[in-house]
């Protein structure tokens, strides 16, 4: 299966309210996703081929690497041509900076290696390799 039909069961799955249709198919833009006004990395359309005003900056492979996801109206579209990105809880939240980006809850510290916000719970499992805590636990 490929990876945008592994996103797009994923969004219908955990993210009914976009009503993605069946027979929807994403579409990779091929655009450079880093910067926070980058273009859109990739794009769904209806089995039709008519534009469903969802998409994301944040490539397919990563949002499905992630434990989390949400979706909110992207903040550039007007309202009379709304359109919905999909992305991560620290990304879309509230408030990027107090939401956990694995679990979506409140966030009160950040990692001081990659300065995630993450939730206490979610801090105790964050590690990254080579900075002294072990990516597998051999105990």
């Amino acid at each position: 299966m490929r990876i945008s039909d592994r996103l797009v069961a994923r969004l219908r799955e955990e993210l009914p309210d976009l009503g993605i249709p069946e027979g929807a198919t994403l579409h990779r833009t091929h655009a450079e996703a880093t910067p926070d006004d980058a273009p859109l990395s990739w794009f769904a359309l209806g089995p039709d081929g008519s534009d469903l005003r969802i998409g994301s900056r944040i490539p397919m492979g990563r949002l499905l690497r992630e434990p989390v996801i949400v979706a909110a109206r992207e903040p550039y579209s007007s309202s009379f041509d709304p359109h919905t990105e999909v992305g991560l809880p620290a990304d879309i939240g509230p408030d990027g900076r107090d939401t956990c980006t694995w679990c979506a809850s409140a966030a009160q510290t950040a990692c001081r290696i990659c300065r995630t916000p993450l939730c206490p719970e979610c801090f105790t499992t964050h590690h990254h390799e080579g900075y002294g805590t072990p990516a597998d636990q051999d105990w």
